[in-house]
């Protein structure tokens, strides 16, 4: 059974982080004025890029060089102030953290963004009103982590390690080469990678995964409401364990099932690290 409170924990972890080493470089307040900003800088593989937002969707694609470019656009509502949404950087050494900031207290720092509740009502309706879009472009070899609360994260054909995190709305993941870890709450996971392993997770929606290659790490597979797919390339060595209460399971690798063929497990290959799927109502595929 899948702990629905590690996702509200997860959620609110997006936005509330603790403070870090004092950085190399910081820049506050840009992209007030207006309602498009941009941002182009070098970034060296190796190195991590890291994006918090709470109310808009983040794009991630590859970049046609050395060099991080960001563009962001704010759709604003009537009653929409953009003045109230900036942005803010860190660059610590080769690690760089980009931040969409909701209030004029909302500070960021080397470990992501914090907030605190003095402007909580405006920055509530601002939210409401106004929401923050970016499209970034990363280099190849740098580390990606995308967060936002209220919107979709989309991932195509970036060359590195992805996290993508959303909590109202789908994450989709098309082509990287790397490890992914993508998440939502309330919205679909759709995972299609050259490379692997992967994890996904959901609470309300399904998961679909295929992976180009599996590594060596574990991999996690979990939603409460629907269905998920898993297709994986020979040879599989994993200790798989799957596990369903309102549906069925149907691998082409051989299991060991229950009678209501609700579970099923087995070694499959030579094992050695696990491969675990769950869900409460939907149906699981493993090919």
């Amino acid at each position: 059974m899948i702990n629905i409170s590690r996702y509200v924990i997860a959620a609110a972890a997006v936005c509330a982080i603790a403070t870090g080493a004092t950085p190399l470089l910081a820049q506050q307040d840009l992209g007030r004025d207006g309602t498009s900003w941009h941002w182009d800088g070098a970034l060296a593989s190796g190195g991590s890029l890291r994006l918090y937002n709470i109310n808009g969707a983040l794009h991630f694609t590859a970049s046609p060089d050395a060099s991080v470019h960001v563009q962001a656009v704010k759709h604003v509502r009537s009653g929409g102030d953009p003045r109230s949404v900036h942005y803010a950087m860190v660059r610590d050494g080769n690690n760089l953290v980009i931040c969409v900031l909701w209030s004029d207290d909302a500070t960021c720092d080397a470990t992501g963004m914090r907030s605190s509740n003095r402007d909580e009502e405006d920055s509530n309706r601002d939210r409401r009103n106004v929401a923050a879009e970016l499209s970034i472009q990363v280099p190849a070899g740098v580390h990606t982590n995308g967060n936002t609360i209220n919107g979709e994260v989309s991932v195509d054909r970036v060359d590195s390690d992805v996290r993508a995190t959303t909590v109202n709305g789908s994450v989709r993941v098309r082509q990287v080469t790397g490890q992914v870890r993508a998440r939502s709450v309330n919205g679909d996971v759709n995972v299609d990678t050259r490379g692997g392993p992967v994890s996904a997770e959901t609470v309300n929606g399904s998961v679909k995964v295929s992976m180009g290659s599996t590594g060596t790490a574990d991999m996690r597979f979990r939603t409460v409401s629907g269905d998920i797919e898993i297709s994986v390339p020979p040879p599989l060595n994993a200790d798989v364990e799957l596990s369903t209460v309102n549906g069925s399971i149907d691998s082409k690798y051989p299991l060991d099932y229950d009678r209501d063929r609700h579970r099923g497990s087995g070694v499959v290959g030579r094992g050695g690290r696990r491969l675990s799927a769950s869900t409460v109502s939907g149906s699981i595929t493993l090919h």
